[in-house]
């Protein structure tokens, strides 16, 4: 009920208002779990405009497209007019391929990064495989530590 409110008022807001895209040198892409019910599509890519920050501003969303796959961004890519996508400088994603491919394809003079999130989130995975790694060698056994699946609780 939330959501339907929110897709009937908040998008239609957003998606009337072109100058969203006006000055936007970076983009911002990942996904979102936006429904927790078992019918529709469950997840949407997010595009944000993280370029007003510089200045102290809030970034800005651009757009929410169903889906979470490189087709659904580089669909919402090439729906853009070449001047937004030739403005764009910086693209920040995950690790996920898809959206790489989709930004190297709609966007080719940008710079592909990842965001601080997944930066910091991948570093923390690794570190997590290196105590997990000395304590089975020191020893040995594995120690209670984050899981694969969560990070946390479970064993090494």
């Amino acid at each position: 009920m939330v959501n339907d409110a929110v897709l009937s008022r908040g998008l239609g807001h957003l998606v009337g208002d072109e100058r969203r895209f006006d000055g936007a040198r970076m983009l911002g892409v990942d996904e979102h779990v936006w429904r927790h019910a078992p019918r529709g599509g469950r997840y949407v890519t997010v595009a944000v405009n993280p370029t007003p920050r510089r200045d102290g501003r809030p970034a800005r969303l651009l757009d929410m497209v169903e889906g979470r796959s490189g087709r659904a961004f580089a669909d919402w890519l090439a729906a853009r007019p070449e001047s937004f996508r030739d403005n764009v400088q910086v693209v920040a994603m995950d690790a996920f391929a898809g959206y790489k491919r989709a930004a190297a394809r709609q966007a080719p003079r940008a710079a592909e990064v990842l965001d601080p999130f997944h930066v910091v989130q991948l570093a923390g995975q690794k570190l997590t495989k290196v105590r997990c790694r000395l304590r089975r060698e020191t020893a040995g056994r594995r120690a209670p530590g984050p899981t694969r699946s969560t990070g946390a609780g479970g064993y090494c």
